[in-house]
């Protein structure tokens, strides 16, 4: 009769067996992954890559992760980049402001003419606030053409010759016309109007809607009866041009006619005395 086993002797049988199987599948493992190394490098040596190419592809790995790690970090600067520059526009937005209400509050103070209410003081303030903030806005390109003038100025081994004058003459006889005409020149900054033949201040194309003296140019060229605004347009000056032109018809209806300008010579006004 045969003998019976013990619990015991089982369970130590068990045990040997799962350490059989756990070194077995341990050796497996260690084989694929020998076996699939090598396939890789014969992989590799049938394209034709040797071992220092080899090298450098995965040197080319590691640095790829890096560049990957440098590209979070530049995008992590920007967006602190930003945010810094969203601050310091506002800071500036506040300080503008109080500049703004400080002007108001002078000027304010200082009216002393009683015929000029706080309405009429106010919106000269804004307006003055509004050619400021233009004129800032159009300073650096206006710088730099200066710069760029002063340099051909500089490299040029002769003075330049001035352009001759621009005289403009009356219509022809038995043309019909405006019998009073009043000039604006429009050039590449702006507009100047001519009173009595002679420029008075220049106006930048930005400030035209709101400067007060072309604006009370415009309104007493309205008030004169049978007359016109003839714009003297440099080569340089549509888009001021445009501006005032537009304001003339639009905003206060008045006539106008368009001359060109052979040059940028003085504007001779002479026969109009």
């Amino acid at each position: 009769m045969p003998k019976r086993r013990s619990n015991s002797d089982e369970g130590v049988d068990l045990f040997s067996f799962m350490s059989i199987l756990a070194c077995l599948i341990g050796i497996l493992t260690l084989m694929i992954s020998v076996m699939m190394q090598a396939q890789q490098a014969d992989q590799e040596e049938k394209a034709g890559k040797t071992k220092e190419e080899r090298a450098r592809s995965m040197e080319n790995r590691e640095l790829q992760k890096k560049i990957e790690i440098a590209e979070k970090e530049k995008e992590k600067k920007e967006e602190k980049i930003k945010k810094e520059k969203s601050s310091v526009a506002a800071l500036q937005h506040i300080k503008d402001r109080a500049i703004k209400l400080s002007m108001k509050l002078e000027n304010l103070e200082k009216a002393k003419n009683p015929d000029q209410s706080d309405t009429a003081l106010q919106k000269l303030i804004e307006n003055m606030i509004t050619e400021i903030a233009a004129l800032k806005k159009e300073q650096p390109p206006l710088d730099k053409r200066l710069k760029e003038l002063q340099a051909e100025l500089k490299s040029r081994k002769e003075a330049p010759k001035p352009k001759a004058s621009v005289k403009i003459k009356p219509r022809g006889m038995g043309q019909r016309g405006a019998r009073n005409l009043f000039f604006i020149e429009c050039n590449s900054t702006g507009v100047v109007v001519y009173k009595d033949g002679q420029p008075d201040k220049p106006v930048s194309t930005a400030a035209i809607p709101t400067n007060e003296p072309f604006n009370d140019y415009l309104e007493k060229v309205k008030k004169t009866r049978d007359s016109m605004v003839l714009f003297l347009v440099r080569k340089s000056g549509k888009k001021a041009y445009d501006w005032a032109a537009g304001i003339a018809e639009t905003k206060y209806g008045l006539k106008h006619g368009k001359l060109p300008m052979p040059n940028d010579g003085k504007i001779d006004l002479s026969a109009f005395k």
